[in-house]
This record gives structure tokens, sequence and C-alpha cells, in this order.
């Protein structure tokens, strides 16, 4: 359907806003962020398991059981390590190697679940690696490099969770995003209570962490999902690289934060990893 290729469009408009909000922020540390933006994912997501199952929405989050929880779990880890990632470093090099996160879950799948693997997709492994390393190796400042190895380890997260969509594949698993939101608020707010900064931020920071957690991921996820009842797989992994196309964009419009010749030449390499792997889908569909 027509409509569906539209939502493949622009859900990864709705999830690239996430940089130039969080690098807006100037009161909330990155687990007040965690706490509002999950927290109101999880609220969002539970309200539409009710509209859209209603009086049978308890039998479908039992339906999940633990492979949901794991998925929650994963995703949750995803999701913090996404914010973390972008306070200690730029919002390019922070979205160019979450973008390798497609790349990893390959990998990840081929170890879990014997998924065939051909020479494309281990040659977009190593590309993958090697553009992460030529933004690393230029960044020397401790700041930047925790940055990427956050967003390193965020993308590790994000592959086990597809992998364990994969396993779940016969069931309905909307619940996984609920508890992913749920974990995510939760060590948000223990980390913010911990640290001792609280969980007091002005109310114009809540509303903007609140818009995260339900346009930029919920309902960005909702579209991407409905776009995937038609839309191919290696065309939606297509549509989904305009969130680390345009991420930098808004940022740099906004801020006037110009990406470095060496993130751009790993972003490069990152996106010919991923070229790599969509060609290696397509001869295999």
């Amino acid at each position: 359907m027509k409509h569906h290729y539209l939502f493949a469009v622009v859900a990864p408009l709705f999830w690239s806003i996430a940089g130039v909000v969080i690098k807006s922020l100037e009161v909330a540390t990155e687990w007040q962020i965690n706490f509002y933006r999950c927290g109101s994912l999880a609220l969002f997501v539970a309200l539409v398991i009710l509209f859209r199952y209603r009086r049978s929405s308890w039998f479908v989050v039992r339906a999940g059981g633990a492979k949901a929880w794991l998925a929650g779990l994963l995703l949750s880890g995803a999701m913090v390590c996404n914010v973390v990632a972008l306070r200690y470093t730029t919002v390019a090099v922070a979205v160019f190697v979450m973008a390798a996160a497609p790349v990893f879950a390959a990998l990840l799948a081929k170890i879990f679940l014997g998924e065939q693997t051909d020479r494309r997709v281990w040659a977009s492994i190593g590309l993958a690696f090697i553009g992460i390393a030529v933004m690393v190796g230029s960044r020397l400042q401790v700041g930047d490099t925790v940055g990427v190895g956050v967003a390193s380890l965020g993308i590790v997260f994000f592959g086990a969770y597809t992998v364990t969509l994969r396993v779940g594949k016969h069931l309905d698993m909307t619940p996984a995003v609920f508890y992913g939101g749920l974990i995510g608020a939760t060590v948000g707010g223990v980390m913010s209570l911990i640290t001792g900064v609280g969980l007091w931020i002005p109310l114009s920071e809540v509303l903007w962490c609140s818009m995260l957690g339900v346009v930029q991921l919920g309902l960005g996820s909702v579209l991407f999902a409905l776009a995937a009842q038609s839309v191919p797989a290696v065309q939606l992994t297509l549509f989904s690289l305009g969130e680390p196309v345009l991420a930098p964009l808004w940022v740099f419009f906004v801020f006037g934060e110009v990406p470095t010749w060496a993130t751009l030449l790993g972003g490069a390499v990152l996106f010919s990893a991923l070229g790599l792997q969509i060609s290696a889908r397509r001869s295999a569909d």
C-alpha cells in the first residue's frame, strides 16, 4: 500500500529529531532525560495496546512472556545508551555509530539463530568496525571516546533486541516496547537519585522529554511497524537510513555543529557497510 511507504519515510524523520532536542536541553541530565523519555514511551505504548486490543490487552501482554521481557530489557539498554552517547559526543558521531546496528544484528543472528550469512555480510561487519575505528581514532578526548563507546554498546543492545524479536516473530511483541520504556524509566529514575540530581527539571524540559518518548520513539516506531506490514525488508533498511542522514543536519542548522572530516569519512564507511548488507539481503530474497 502506498501509505505504508509514506509511513516508512516519515518514521525516520521523527527518529532524527532526538539529537537536536537533547542538545537543546540545558538542565536535564542524561538520566533525567531517560526517565521522562522512557516513561512517556511506556505510557504511550500502553495506551496503544489498550486501544488496539481492548479487553484482550492482558492476554496479549501475557502471551509475550519471557521473550517480551528480554526484548524490553535489551531495548531499554539501547535507548539509555542512545541518550548518554548524545550527551558525550556530537550528534553526527553518535548516530553514525548507531546506524551500524543492522550490521551487528546480522552477526548476532548468525551466532544465535544460525541464519545464513554470506561474504558480503561478513565484509559489511568488517567495514562497520573500520568506520567506528576511524571516528574514534581522531577523537582522543575522554568525552568523545566515552560517547563512541556507549554508542557502540547501544548497537550491541539493539542488535540483540532485533534477534530477540525474530525469536518471538509469531507473537505480538509490542509489549516489549512497553517493558523497554518501563525499565528505561526505572534505570533513569534510580540513577538520577543515586547521582543526587533528583527528578526535578523545568516543566518545559519535561514536556520536551515526553515529546521524545511519544513522538520521536513511540509514534515513529508505530509508523515503522505499520510500514513493515507491506514494505520489503530491504527497502525498510534503506528508509531507516534517513535518521543518520537527517540528525546531523538538524543540529547543524540549529547549533552550527559541523562534523569533522574523520566523522564524515567514518560515516561513509559505515554507510558502505550497510549498502553491502542490503545487497546481501536483496540477493537472499
